[in-house]
């Protein structure tokens, strides 16, 4: 365990793991347009009402989905727009099939994940089950790698943001929180960091461990900035990495708003509540906005 949490950077042959072609160059700088954001934006409020239809149908994404997405070559030829929402040469961003909130993004690292200082490298600093979940990254890649993955993925979900937040104003005329984090004990194969608003209304949010799951003040989602700090000291992220296979009984937390703790006694009741709770954080928002000429520039301004 002591070699995994060294501070040295290992390169490993991706020819060696069961994975498909490495990647060639880099793709097109992750929608570095504006004509590229743009086009991306329009499908971010379409493409989540099809995600709630399909899962309205009861279809949706294997356990190894996100496994094949990070694997592929040229993710931007082979996923439709409806799926993909950009790439880099080492990160995907794609659609949650089940999304939680008004927006919810996945941001996965991709196979193999060449060193920052050459993109256009075959080679991987991390091996293919470093990438298996949080844990596994954490545990299975040296501390270089692991924090040079962290870094990016973390790039890639502010870019996410900066769209989620375009898409809010242009819809909703008013832009609101974003939780950026991991679930400390993952559904599907491959490490991914959501990027989710914090309105948390959707068809999709069905039972109490779905809403405790994306909590933001339980334990069991952790943000990215958290995650973080744990790297900064091996001793800490053994003990913080201890600390996530315990993280199941989390979710069966009474089921209370995140926001004002009140409790409810289902579902149904807490999803009423937050359609409340969004309505009147729009009304005084908007009216913030009318008086002011703008958006406060803190929780504290604004409500």
């Amino acid at each position: 365990m002591g070699n995994c949490l060294s501070s040295s950077t290992t390169i490993y042959d991706s020819s060696a793991e069961p994975t498909p072609t490495p990647i060639a160059h880099e793709q097109a700088r992750r929608s570095s347009t504006v004509k590229g954001k743009g086009r991306a934006l329009e499908s971010l409020s379409s493409s989540h009402q099809r995600r709630r239809s399909s899962f309205m149908m009861g279809t949706g994404p294997s356990i190894s989905a996100l496994r094949t997405y990070a694997t592929l070559p040229n993710p931007s030829s082979s996923l439709p727009p409806s799926k993909l929402l950009l790439s880099s040469a080492n990160t995907i961003a794609v659609f949650d099939a089940y999304p939680k909130a008004k927006y919810h993004f996945l941001v996965l690292p991709r196979y193999p994940f060449p060193p920052q200082s050459d993109p256009d490298s075959k080679d991987s600093i991390v091996p293919l089950e470093a990438l298996d979940d949080l844990r596994s990254l954490l545990l299975k890649a040296d501390r270089g790698a692991r924090e040079e993955v962290l870094r990016a993925m973390a790039d890639t979900a502010r870019e996410v943001e900066e769209m989620i937040r375009d898409e809010m104003l242009k819809t909703e005329g008013f832009e609101w929180k974003i939780d950026v984090g991991f679930h400390a004990i993952p559904s599907m194969k491959h490490v991914h960091l959501h990027v989710i608003s914090e309105d948390r209304i959707s068809p999709a949010m069905k039972t109490k461990k779905h809403h405790n799951s994306f909590r933001p003040d339980l334990g069991f989602f952790v943000s990215i900035m958290e995650v973080q700090r744990w790297t900064q000291n091996d001793q800490n992220t053994l003990d913080r990495i201890e600390a996530l296979s315990g993280a199941q009984a989390l979710l069966e937390t009474p089921l209370t708003c995140f926001k004002c703790d009140e409790p409810f006694s289902n579902i149904p009741k807490l999803k009423q509540h937050l359609e409340k709770e969004f309505a009147k954080e729009k009304a005084t928002a908007l009216n913030h906005i009318a008086r002011h000429g703008r958006q406060g520039s803190s929780d504290e301004d604004m409500f």
